[in-house]
């Protein structure tokens, strides 16, 4: 539903789970109104959802290794944003204020023997954060998208939750000229530290990841009507970037390639 100043959008879901789990609904209400005097516009919304367990969480894997928990309860989160956006000409700059709490997550636990499997947790997580998000189109056909988002993460313990880096950002360029085909991009991804488990220990330890910095690039340009060259570059600083302990993801890339039009 929308009128001149104020839009409102429902949503709803019913899943049947053939009696392995609970039916579950789930739901999403949001609205925003805006101010022609100031050009602005106030947004929030709100939701629940549901995350069913994976077959590899049910049953495992690797007998030894990871071991399957059939008695696992589907997680079940809630969630609202409120936000702002502020629209300055060729500028808008937005603000965004979000909060979602966990029922039951779904986590990874060790036992004395080695041996892995997952559970449910017996109390709530939390999730809250700001992200802040900025869009400029500095000349006709080139564009600034900037945006960092900071993030408070604790299991049910109040312990920081592994994995979900503090803060993240991204900033890209992009030039598209209104009269030619061509496309140039440029991006850099920023992840901030984050903890996590070196599982390779007994007992366990907790280490912090290190954060990082990529840079990608792209171009496309047309060869003819229907066929144009394609080049793509990432992580072009040969950054070392650690998401999971132990697993480093890859190294500087180029790819070339052809795409139909």
């Amino acid at each position: 539903f929308a009128a001149e100043d104020f839009s409102l959008i429902a949503s709803a879901r019913h899943d049947l789970n053939d009696d392995k789990f609970d039916d579950a609904t789930t739901w999403r209400l949001g609205g925003g109104y805006h101010f022609d005097s100031v050009k602005g516009k106030i947004r929030a919304s709100l939701g629940a959802g549901v995350k069913n367990p994976t077959f590899t969480e049910l049953f495992g894997f690797f007998p030894g290794s990871f071991i399957g928990n059939p008695d696992l309860a589907p997680e079940k989160s809630t969630s609202w944003e409120i936000g702002w956006d502020q629209d300055l000409g060729g500028l808008t700059l937005s603000a965004t204020w979000f909060k979602a709490e966990l029922e039951d997550e779904i986590y990874t636990a060790f036992t004395p023997s080695f041996e892995s499997t997952a559970e449910n947790r017996t109390g709530d997580s939390e999730r809250t954060g700001v992200e802040l998000g900025a869009r400029w189109e500095v000349t006709n056909g080139l564009m600034i998208i900037g945006q960092w988002t900071q993030i408070t993460s604790e299991n049910d313990s109040g312990e920081d939750e592994i994995r979900v880096p503090a803060s993240t950002g991204a900033l890209s360029v992009s030039y598209v000229p209104p009269s030619e085909d061509y496309r140039l991009g440029l991006a850099l991804d920023y992840v901030g530290d984050q903890d996590d488990f070196d599982f390779g220990a007994f007992p366990s330890r907790r280490v912090t990841l290190d954060a990082y910095t990529l840079l990608s690039a792209s171009a496309e340009i047309p060869i003819n009507d229907h066929l144009s060259f394609t080049l793509r570059g990432e992580n072009l600083l040969d950054e070392d970037a650690t998401d999971v302990y132990g697993y480093n993801t890859p190294g500087a890339g180029v790819f070339v390639g052809l795409r139909l039009r």
